[in-house]
């Protein structure tokens, strides 16, 4: 049997608790958490298959967590760590396929149309994939793999696969693999959508497999006709290219309150140094801006409602430099800010187009020249190897987070001089 498309979709199981087992082999076989912070309120953004199997599950609170499994090895998120695990696992990938959508940090789309010549083939080099992570980046991480003639049944297959296994479906399988499944199993369909569809008398995907389009389309509109065409096995957009982001920006919050604003300045210097640093590397820069915090009125009130300050302006002229993107979020937020504590800060960028190179009548003195030796520093030894005097002493402050959706290109993965994985 033929198909217009070959698509693959793989997503590692439990992946940053399994990065983490992986490196330290002491974690293994035991239940782990990945938390933003340590605190006890803390959000585990992660959690390994042994704790997944006592109720602990992404989401819940550090302290509750501890509750239901008291020797719950609870592990700091740990970026670097991840983003050169995916890149190890990415450029394997890149061997078999350049046609590549990276959709988070730890799941792709792969379009073999043209490079294989039916799905099972393509199974085939999928598990040639998982065998060599299992070699070459770690015995310890596991991949699903899902395999389908369109982008959305290929993702389908892959969450419905066994952990480590691989589910190849064909158009005619469909109705049988979507029986009896909710609507909020399928990618694309939230709560908000299931209590729509359920208004119609569809409570399964099955459900929403035959039940007519027009009748769909009336009720939710073009969007009734995706989620008719994506249960159908039509592909609505295939293997999608890279896009430029349509805003840049980093926010945290502060693990000390006080009214310090050396120390403030110095957390915001370094949200504003992460956004540049993304619009370089995306050869963007930035025609508006915007800066916000937020406070309360003494130490002692923590938990009391705060008041919001800030602002957001256009610009005339494109900026990339930190220290620039600092001075204006400075002078945003510096009048409304004075004697409070703060317990939030943001930056972001919007209005962002592609570096111009623009020559000014008057220019200023350019700095890209240090920028770009800096950025280099940062992607051969690690990020804020090199920094700021005004981000002194701010380390564990504003770190490195990890992104769920677009956090790494394809692009990233391609190019031979990228940094390699040392083995675990």
């Amino acid at each position: 049997m033929s198909h217009s498309r070959l698509i693959l979709h793989f997503d590692m199981n439990s992946y940053f608790a399994s990065v983490e087992q992986q490196a330290n082999p002491k974690l293994r076989g035991r239940p782990v958490g990945i938390a933003a912070t340590m605190a006890p309120g803390g959000c585990m953004i992660a959690t390994s298959r042994e704790a997944k199997a006592l109720g602990i599950v992404t989401g819940m609170r550090v302290k509750d967590g501890l509750h239901i499994y008291p020797a719950l090895k609870v592990v700091e998120v740990d970026p670097p760590k991840y983003h050169s695990t995916t890149e190890a696992i990415f450029r394997i990938m890149a061997e078999y396929s350049e046609d590549i959508e990276p959709y988070s940090i730890d799941e792709a789309f792969v379009d073999f149309t043209g490079d294989a010549h039916s799905l099972d083939e393509v199974a085939k080099i999928g598990e040639a994939f998982r065998q060599r992570i299992f070699r070459e980046v770690g015995e310890w991480l596991r991949c699903s793999i899902g395999v389908a003639p369109t982008r959305w049944l290929a993702k389908f297959a892959s969450d419905i696969a066994p952990k480590g296994g691989t589910v190849v479906l064909e158009r005619r399988q469909v109705p049988s693999y979507l029986a009896g499944r909710p609507v909020t199993e399928a990618w694309g369909i939230n709560k908000g959508y299931e209590r729509r569809l359920h208004a119609l008398g569809i409570f399964t995907l099955e459900d929403l497999y035959r039940y007519p389009v027009t009748n769909l389309m009336e009720a939710l509109g073009v969007r009734g006709y995706e989620l008719w065409a994506n249960v159908q096995g039509i592909e609505l957009g295939g293997v999608q290219e890279e896009r430029d982001p349509k805003s840049i920006g980093h926010t945290h919050v502060l693990r000390e309150r006080t009214r310090d604003h050396t120390f403030h300045r110095a957390v915001l210097m370094k949200l504003c140094e992460k956004t540049a640093r993304e619009l370089r590397q995306k050869n963007l820069e930035a025609h508006g801006i915007w800066a916000m915090a937020r406070s309360v009125p003494s130490e002692y009130t923590r938990m009391a409602e705060g008041a919001s300050h800030g602002g957001q302006r256009k610009l005339g002229d494109g900026l990339r430099e930190g220290r620039k993107l600092f001075q204006l979020a400075w002078d945003m937020l510096a009048p409304e800010v004075h004697g409070r504590f703060l317990t939030f800060l943001g930056i972001g960028t919007f209005r962002l187009r592609p570096r111009s190179g623009q020559l000014k009548i008057w220019p200023e003195v350019n700095h890209d020249a240090v920028e770009a030796v800096i950025d280099r520093v940062h992607e051969r030894y690690g990020a804020y190897m090199l920094r700021w005097g005004a981000m002194w002493n701010v380390r564990k402050h504003a770190q490195e987070r990890v992104g769920f959706r677009k956090t790494i290109a394809a692009s990233t993965v391609l190019h031979d001089n990228s940094p390699r994985l040392a083995r675990f």
